[in-house]
């Protein structure tokens, strides 16, 4: 079974932002589907389970758009 979650990655300002964070994302054992919306600065990540989750938030940060947390 899926999870998803809503990120946040202020560093996302442009489509070449989004597509270059779903490449890489696609590439993350565990994670099925990815929506960016760039005027909101949101990933929409669909999951397996939290070490999935984990090794996307680990990939965001090495390409540049580390995760906002709180």
């Amino acid at each position: 079974m899926s999870k998803r979650i809503k990120l946040t990655a202020p560093a996302i300002s442009c489509k070449h932002c989004a597509m270059t964070i779903q490449r890489e994302l696609s590439t993350v054992e565990g994670v099925k589907a990815i929506e960016v919306d760039v005027p909101t600065k949101t990933i929409d990540l669909e999951y397996t389970d939290e070490s999935a989750l984990a090794r996307a938030e680990v990939k965001l940060a090495e390409i540049g758009y580390p995760v906002a947390k709180g």
